[in-house]
């Protein structure tokens, strides 16, 4: 889950620089890391 979140802030940082290709994947993939690894968190507890 750390590493979907620092994926989405480097993915934030990367829209305030006009590199807009790359930032959109970026904060594409951070998002899926971040749902993933929260319904695998939920999943087993």
């Amino acid at each position: 889950m750390i590493i979907g979140l620092v994926t989405v802030g480097v993915g934030a940082i990367l829209s305030t620089k006009e590199i807009e290709p790359y930032a959109d994947y970026t904060l594409v993939v951070g998002a899926v890391l971040v749902v993933l690894s929260g319904s695998l968190r939920m999943r087993n507890k």
